[in-house]
This record gives structure tokens, sequence and C-alpha cells, in this order.
């Protein structure tokens, strides 16, 4: 007998986290977004397009009052989000290309994980949904 409530214990876990997963890809991350990471940034935010699991990003950050953009595109499956990224106004010193991985909050309103770019600088990224 206790494995039979053992084996439903794992079953009903299983379908549990399925279903939060499910939930989750549900929510678009499509819209605009505000660059939350650091106060050393200003005037930073990301515009998201979701095609299914393809993803498309625009960003714009200012660094100590130096603009740069950036333009992206990989992939969403369940709550992680992964893309490549080209810089094309690039920060005088700074990489002009990278990779961020980001994972999807359960309430679908903040992004969070990191970069790293090609020269190996990493650190933490945090975008937040304004709309």
């Amino acid at each position: 007998m206790k494995k039979y409530i053992s084996a439903l214990a794992v079953f009903l876990l299983v379908v549990l986290s399925s279903l939060n997963s499910y939930a989750q890809n549900d929510i678009s991350i499509s819209g605009i977004w505000a660059d939350s990471n650091s106060a050393s940034f200003q005037n930073c935010y990301a515009l998201f397009s979701q095609d299914g699991e393809s993803v498309y990003l625009v960003h714009y950050l200012e660094f100590n009052g130096t603009g740069m953009v950036e333009h992206g595109f990989g992939k969403r499956v369940g709550n992680k989000v992964e893309y490549e990224v080209k810089v094309t106004k690039a920060i005088p010193g700074w990489s002009t290309s990278g990779k961020h991985t980001l994972y999807l909050s359960p309430d679908g309103n903040t992004l969070r994980g990191t970069y790293v770019d090609a020269k190996g600088n990493e650190g933490p990224i945090v975008f937040k949904r304004v709309k």
C-alpha cells in the first residue's frame, strides 16, 4: 500500500509541475520591460517579441551617460529564455556580442538571469514588465 501511495504522490508532483510549466508557457513575454539591474544604468528598456518559442529583443541602456543598443534572437522553452545579442552601438571597451539566459517568474512579470559577453564578462540581469 505504501508503494502505491508513494507512486501516487510522485505522479501528482509530476502533473502539478507540468501544469505550472504549461501556465508559464501561456504567459507571453512580448512587451516593454525595464532593465532594473543596477543603479549604474539609466534609461534602460527592452522590447521583447515572442512568436511561439522564438524570441526577439531590442535593448537600449545608458551606462554613466553613454548609450548602448543591442538586439538579439533566441528561444523560450518553459520559463527559460535564451538568446544571443549583438551590440549595434557599444559602450567603449565593452564587447559587441554575448548571451543572455533568463528565467520568467511564475507571475510573468520578472525575467531574471545572467549575461555573458564575448570577452568573458558576466553578471546578473533583471527585467521587470512595464507593459
